[in-house]
């Protein structure tokens, strides 16, 4: 993905959004749901690194092969062209924004993505 950036966001940050979506009747808006901090795919990476004491690395990978690996991953093939175009639109900058929805949801602040390493790093190991 390049030096693209994306807001990475936590499952239960996803969850406080859908909970308010699903249980106001007035809700008729898409709502545009990311975490509170631009990352490059290195620095997530490094923050699982960091995290996990385990050396860790990016490799880079055309959207062609993450598409066909996603494919030999058993993904079906519309959800492996869907991923694949999301990491190219992170590597062309096009998801390199932060919108306030989780904010609003829970009237607090993104779990940040070092945060949500850290709660989650047993799993990685």
């Amino acid at each position: 993905m390049g030096a693209g950036k994306s807001a990475p966001v936590a499952p239960k940050d996803i969850a406080a959004v859908a909970v308010q979506a699903l249980t106001d009747p007035n809700a008729t808006e898409i709502y545009e749901v990311t975490g509170g901090e631009l990352l490059t795919l290195p620095e997530q990476v490094d923050v699982l690194s960091r995290a996990t004491g385990r050396s860790l690395r990016v490799v880079e990978i055309s959207r062609e092969q993450a598409e066909q690996g996603l494919l030999k991953a058993g993904f079906p093939p519309f959800v492996a062209k869907a991923v694949s175009r999301s990491y190219e639109d992170i590597r062309n900058g096009k998801m390199a924004f932060v919108r306030g929805t989780v904010q609003q949801a829970k009237g607090a602040a993104p779990v940040s993505y070092e945060a949500w390493v850290k709660s989650q790093v047993a799993r990685f190991s």
